[in-house]
């Protein structure tokens, strides 16, 4: 009797347990897609011991995890609430605790393992579909990726089956912990919405919305703040300490505008009173207020997860772009050499078939000392003194008709030159350089103008900056060494096959080290750059200071296919971890606010009878419900795309990129899943309210 009690009111939660049984699927199917794709050799294989993939799909599943197992204890937290009638009348018919906790146990566990065999069922099925979709995200090419992995079925299995304890464990402890008549209580408490606010709930509310501006006041001003932090004991970790402030300013802040704001804003709407009296706007005002009572604390977790799902998806997307970039600015041809391995790797090209250099520019570059004004972000100019890297401007424009990412330079005087440096790739406008670099000899040049690093990777150039000058300039300069470079593009039909040769008989090395030391003396530049060390007595690495010879060494050769191959795995492989647990965060935080709305349906079934009886008509009513729901699903959705939106704006202070616009369109796509969630929630609740009509 006591199962067929439980299996009628489990039956008469089936709107609720569905919902739950959705999302715990969908959480297993991800997992165990996730746990597969380490034991698939296949992929594993294909993939290379260059990108560890185990570790990335280990740490996504560990993420699932924990996303689903605070799903669960939330919902199994509404269902406690929900049924506390049930639970009562089980007290009633002299069920012990003990028995009730084992009834709910069952229930849990029921239905549960339905979810973890459906979830794991489908998983098979489309884990062929997720290897695809890493597969493509990856640029690889597969040709069989179905697998059933039975390790991963009882890992998931496992690790589901242990969630599933945790919970159960918690319901029982609830249930001891609670004489059921204040389970019962519960509801009657919360109820209670008083009309006056105490002094300090209103401040508490005008702080948080305080909070949130602050927030993203110094988001929007974050190379100022971020700089004001340097110049405490934080110093240049200061600039990583920013974002951190910022996020739990916005975090304090949301917390403080669901728990006390909203209803300072509910508070302040019943004061008007003729709003308040207009069509149903007293009952709506009512409900909103109980609503915001039950709920502070869930509105406020969901919004924090809307904003991480966000910046986790926008944030891929963004990197992703970046990680691709970051490719033609190391490689922006097929090849660039040192001289000495051109004609080595020459021999190689010729030796394949259908196979041809295309185009060859030799890159002659001198290496000299300069003195010129860095100044970093707000902070005030630093002298600078150390090598700096030459290029004369006919030399450049040969080299812009191989280089795509190159654009037009155009000197008016002799001693105008253009700055390339490499962090002006990913913080443009927060490092400066002043107009006046000083070379020896006494020459003066005019910086006109600093422009991102496109000239290939800067460890070919021993990491020093590199200025373009007039050709009538770099003839002038004779202090320093020179040095050339070979970049080339290459036709081939196999070029994966021609870069993995190539690898194989010219390995990347260190070599060509540079010696160098400099010194303002007398407002001049002193001092030397050579390839041979001037200072052969050296001293333990500890006592080397500024003052000292420095020593820096050259990276011998770039290939561009290789390091494509190797962003793409990566880039690939970030990106389809963050797209799936965020969208899982998504479906997640939508379903914990339709089984609360559904929870509040429940409870107030009796209300909107009431209402019905004195002849409000169902329209109005339904209107009600679409009203109260979009508070419920509104405020967060737009503090949360609000947040990500300002997150994403300080990521691109630190980090230049042009695809942020991916970032912003998974904004827009949050908004679309909670539209489809509130006008499905509404339905639902206005059909259990309505329930009783239609029988």
């Amino acid at each position: 009797m006591i199962f067929n009690l439980s299996w009628k009111n489990f039956k008469g939660q089936f709107l609720n347990y569905l919902v739950y049984f959705v999302s715990m699927t969908f959480a297993v199917v991800v997992y165990y897609c996730f746990s597969a794709i380490t034991y698939n050799r296949t992929l594993a294989n294909r993939v290379g011991q260059e990108v560890h993939i185990n570790g990335a799909m280990n740490l996504g599943g560990i993420l699932v995890v924990v996303m689903i197992l605070g799903f669960m204890l939330s919902a199994n937290h509404f269902f406690l609430l929900k049924r506390g009638k049930e639970i009562g009348l089980y007290h009633l018919i002299g069920m012990r605790k003990g028995q009730i906790s084992f009834l709910f146990f069952v229930e849990t566990l029921i239905l549960g393992a339905v979810s973890l065999v459906t979830g794991i069922f489908l998983g098979v099925i489309f884990s062929k579909l997720f290897s695809m979709i890493l597969a493509k995200a990856m640029f690889l090419q597969v040709e069989s990726l179905f697998f059933v992995s039975i390790p991963s079925m009882i890992q998931t299995g496992l690790v589901f089956v242990f969630m599933l304890i945790m919970v159960s464990l918690r319901s029982t402890w609830l249930i001891y912990r609670y004489q059921v008549t204040n389970l019962l209580k519960t509801v009657e408490k919360n109820a209670v919405s008083s009309n006056n606010l105490s002094v300090v709930k209103i401040c508490l509310g005008v702080i948080g919305v305080v909070f949130i501006c602050i927030g993203y006041f110094l988001s929007y001003n974050v190379i100022r703040f971020g700089t004001a932090l340097t110049h405490t004991r934080l110093g240049f970790a200061g600039f990583l300490v920013a974002p951190l402030v910022f996020m739990f300013i916005c975090i304090v802040g949301t917390y403080l505008f669901f728990k006390y704001t909203m209803s300072l804003i509910a508070y302040l709407f019943g004061k008007n009173k003729q709003n308040y009296y207009r069509n149903m706007n007293m009952l709506a005002l009512g409900n909103t207020k109980l609503h915001i009572k039950r709920g502070g604390n869930t509105l406020s977790a969901v919004t924090i997860f809307i904003a991480i799902a966000l910046g986790m998806i926008g944030g891929a997307a963004s990197i992703y772009t970046i990680g691709m970039n970051s490719v033609n600015v190391t490689t922006p041809t097929d090849f660039i050499v040192v001289e000495d391995n051109f004609k080595e790797i020459e021999k190689i090209i010729k030796k394949e078939p259908d196979t041809k250099i295309e185009r060859l520019v030799k890159l002659n570059y001198k290496l000299t000392g300069s003195q010129f004004h860095l100044k970093i972000g707000q902070d005030e100019q630093e002298n600078t003194i150390g090598p700096i890297n030459i290029l004369g401007l006919s030399n450049y424009r040969e080299y812009q008709k191989l280089n795509p990412y190159l654009k037009n330079i155009e000197l008016k005087e002799k001693q105008d030159i253009v700055v390339f440096d490499s962090i002006q790739n990913m913080l443009g406008g927060f490092v400066h350089f002043d107009s006046n670099f000083t070379l020896p000899d006494g020459i003066e040049l005019d910086k006109v103008e600093i422009r991102p690093d496109y000239l290939g990777q800067d460890l070919m150039r021993y990491t020093f900056p590199t200025i373009v000058v007039s050709d009538e300039q770099y003839d002038e300069i004779n202090s320093g060494i020179s040095y050339t470079l070979m970049a080339f593009d290459v036709k081939s039909k196999d070029e994966e096959a021609l870069s993995d040769k190539i690898t194989e008989m010219v390995k990347p090395e260190w070599e060509k080290p540079v010696y160098y030391k400099y010194q303002w003396v007398d407002n001049q530049l002193e001092g030397y750059v050579s390839k041979t060390s001037r200072q052969p007595e050296k001293k333990e690495l500890a006592e080397i200071s500024e003052k000292d010879e420095q020593e820096y060494w050259q990276l011998n050769y770039t290939n561009r296919f290789s390091e494509l191959r190797y962003q793409r795995r990566v880039m690939g492989l970030f990106i389809y971890v963050a797209m799936f647990l965020g969208i899982l965060a998504l479906i997640i935080t939508g379903s914990i606010l339709m089984l609360q709305q559904f929870s509040e349906a429940e409870r107030e079934k009796d209300s909107y009878n009431l209402l019905k009886k004195i002849g409000i008509p169902d329209k109005e009513i339904t209107k009600l419900v679409y009203q109260q729901n979009s508070i419920i699903f509104f405020p967060p959705m737009i503090i949360g795309v609000l947040h990500a939106s300002f997150a994403i704006y300080v990521f691109s202070k630190y980090i230049s990129s042009s695809g942020y616009w991916l970032a912003y369109l998974s904004c827009g796509m949050l908004i679309i899943i909670y539209l489809a969630y509130y006008f499905l929630t509404s339905a639902i609740y206005s059909r259990i309210i309505h329930e009783k009509d239609r029988k």
